[in-house]
């Protein structure tokens, strides 16, 4: 949906009528074929792409928070928000925090990328850098817009109501020229491993060639992964409603709450001994402050999905919050609210 979002941006295509639900199969059928590549081999590439995309998406919202000002603007405050005496506005507040766990997503793939790599440890230095540019962003881009345009930024920016995001315009265009190249990129780093992971595991006898008859059965294999991100898209009201709930039900998981107790378990005196025992790697023993660096972490995984899914509910039960939600296209509405 987000690459739909981004290609409508770009190209305005009469045949569709501007109903996004079409925007969405052009662009799934693309993605499905990247799912076919069945290997990365050169992802240096392809990183040096998303990495220019961030940086021209980043440098775009500078230019245009100087070059634009929003005359409802609303100054920020160093904690909280304007609304923080209404329910509304905790809920608002919540969602930012949303944004900044569901933002940085590396981390979610942290497992799925290395079990790609032929040296995974090397992943390790991709981590850090990811960390030092998505915070650089945050403090750099974020403090800039903010300062601009007022504490009420869209999400994305490009929903904020000043002039540079205007249909048409050409920073409008650029920035979603910038999102459908980073998003497709992001989608081939995601689903190419799936794809694979999912024949490995229902057809781990699988013949890797290039016949008519596999390129069949490896496209079968990575069908219903690919068909439920569809159904997801075409039948879900509201993307962002849906992006809160997956945030909260996933990333404070898989990046924080399961990592920290499968690495406590691990230590455990009990497993500690059986791996030893049966001629595993032989785990030592946590120090305190390593125990303590884990259980703060647990901790933070706990708070983070408390706060996600409060705000998930929220923006569903505040209209404002939810904004326009539809099934189906004007010509053929399903649902509406």
């Amino acid at each position: 949906l987000l690459c739909a979002t981004a290609l409508q941006g770009i190209v305005d295509i009469p045949a569709f009528g501007g109903c996004d639900d079409y925007y969405i199969l052009a662009v799934a059928l693309f993605c499905f074929a990247t799912t076919q590549l069945r290997t990365l081999r050169n992802t240096h590439a392809l990183a040096l792409v998303s990495l220019l995309t961030v940086f021209g998406m980043s440098a775009l919202q500078v230019v245009a928070a100087f070059q634009y000002s929003d005359e409802q603007k609303v100054p920020a405050w160093w904690f909280g928000n304007p609304k923080v005496d209404t329910f509304e506005g905790v809920v608002e507040a919540m969602l930012g925090a949303t944004t900044t766990v569901w933002a940085y997503v590396p981390a979610f793939l942290t497992v799925e990328l290395a079990g790609c790599m032929a040296r995974p440890l090397e992943l390790r230095k991709s981590l850090a850098l990811s960390g030092v540019l998505n915070v650089a962003v945050f403090l750099v881009v974020g403090l800039t817009v903010v300062a601009k345009w007022g504490y009420d930024i869209g999400d994305p920016v490009t929903l904020t109501k000043v002039g540079a995001w205007s249909e048409g315009s050409a920073l409008s265009k650029a920035l979603s020229a910038c999102l459908l190249v980073g998003n497709v990129v992001s989608y081939m780093l995601d689903s190419v491993p799936l794809g694979r992971f999912c024949q490995r595991s229902w057809a781990p006898g699988f013949a890797d060639t290039w016949s008519p008859a596999s390129v069949a059965r490896y496209a079968l294999y990575t069908l219903p992964t690919w068909l439920f991100a569809l159904l997801l898209s075409l039948a879900v009201p509201n993307l962002f409603v849906l992006l809160a709930f997956t945030t909260a039900f996933t990333v404070p998981w898989v990046t924080q709450i399961y990592p920290a107790v499968l690495y406590l378990a691990l230590h455990s005196r009990a497993n500690r001994s059986l791996l030893h025992s049966e001629g595993g790697e032989r785990f030592a023993k946590l120090q305190p402050a390593e125990r303590l660096g884990v259980l703060m972490i647990l901790a933070v995984g706990c708070v983070s999905f408390v706060v996600c899914l409060a705000a998930a509910i929220g923006k569903v039960s505040f209209k404002d919050l939810r904004g326009p939600s539809q099934i189906g296209c004007d010509n053929w509405i399903i649902w509406k609210g």
